[in-house]
């Protein structure tokens, strides 16, 4: 895949113009996808200028000429005029009543051909959906059609329409975990434009928030960090839930059971960076967290220790890396027996 030298000195128009930027935009691979993300790593302040490129091309659209039905027999009466001349120069033994009708039929196909190309767009049929997987390892990011930036943790999969069409809802479903930036709609709260998310037993209708979903196989849960989403589940849909930045619900569909409380939102959504910068987090919010994505009892030996702050980057890649990062940082040790973790100063 070739690049320009230098994408610094690019303006947005350079962007829009670039073939190997519209390539990524519109086709997005392994490859390019790695290449970009990389590359806005290293050039964060080049990131606004990406997204309205993205945009751009993104909201780039064909609009459907459809003739009317004068213009349909206007240019079948033309047709049809060129049929009674080319009669008149008919190849004997050839029966004029095969040739007519065999040339009315290629009048009819040519005004059908100019409809069919003019409304390219307009043919019904199933919707074209664009399905994104997360990398095996590490976080993906994928940037929607409205410009709105979504984060797939390991393993994830997001689908949704090819084409947002104007005044429709924006909907995409989830399988996994993933973290959203959410671009707020255009039309404020009216029903059309809002942002709906399918995962598993829940639906979650947002404008323009930040939040993450994780889909398990036992339960579903859903943390607010900015702005303000409604739940709807499947099977309470007497039961929707409006939440605030802070609040966590987890859902269990075989059991139709809803949890609700307030936690650190920024504890919720460490995964999605690579080390993520904690500020005065205490072990007991960490341990809920440990409870929360891994399922484990957390028992904290003391109510000392418990209270006890973490400040400072802290990797949860995964379990594994999460309990060695704060075993090292607290100096604590940590035991897992069965379903329970046991967490102690290394002093004891």
């Amino acid at each position: 895949m070739e690049h320009p030298t230098d994408y610094t000195l690019f303006t947005t128009e350079d962007f829009i113009k670039d073939t190997a930027f519209r390539q990524w935009v519109k086709y997005p691979d392994a490859v390019n996808d790695a290449w970009w993300q990389a590359w806005l790593q290293a050039h964060p302040h080049k990131l606004q200028q990406v997204e309205e490129a993205r945009a751009f091309i993104n909201n780039l659209q064909f609009k459907a000429h459809i003739p009317d039905q004068r213009a349909i027999t206007a240019s079948l009466s033309r047709n049809l005029l060129l049929i009674e001349a080319a009669e008149g120069q008919i190849v004997p033994q050839v029966k004029t009543g095969a040739v007519r009708k065999l040339l009315w039929w290629a009048a009819v196909a040519a005004v059908m051909v100019g409809i069919v190309v003019a409304g390219k767009y307009f043919v019904p049929g199933a919707t074209k959906m664009t399905v994104v997987k997360g990398y095996a390892a590490g976080v993906r990011r994928v940037w929607l059609p409205d410009s709105s930036l979504v984060r797939l943790n390991a393993g994830a999969e997001l689908s949704y329409p090819a084409e947002w069409k104007p005044g429709t809802n924006r909907e995409i479903w989830l399988k996994g975990e993933a973290f959203f930036d959410i671009k707020p709609s255009a039309t404020g709260m009216r029903a059309a434009n809002e942002f709906v998310v399918h995962s598993n037993n829940l639906l979650i209708d947002v404008l323009g928030t930040s939040f993450n979903v994780r889909e398990g196989a036992a339960a579903t849960t859903v943390t607010l960090n900015t702005g303000k989403i409604k739940l709807r589940f499947k099977e309470l849909p007497e039961t929707p839930l409006i939440l605030n930045p802070g609040d966590f619900v987890q859902y269990r569909a075989a059991s139709n059971k809803i949890i609700r409380k307030k936690v650190n939102p920024s504890l919720y959504a460490v995964w999605k960076e690579e080390r993520q910068h904690l500020e005065k987090v205490s072990l007991q919010d960490i341990g809920h967290y440990i409870e929360d994505t891994y399922n484990y009892h957390v028992k904290i030996s003391s109510a000392r220790l418990a209270k006890q702050q973490v400040s400072g980057s802290l990797s949860v890649k995964d379990e594994v890396s999460l309990l060695e990062t704060l075993s090292f940082a607290l100096n604590l040790k940590i035991e897992k027996k069965g379903d329970t973790l046991f967490i102690q100063s290394s002093n004891q």
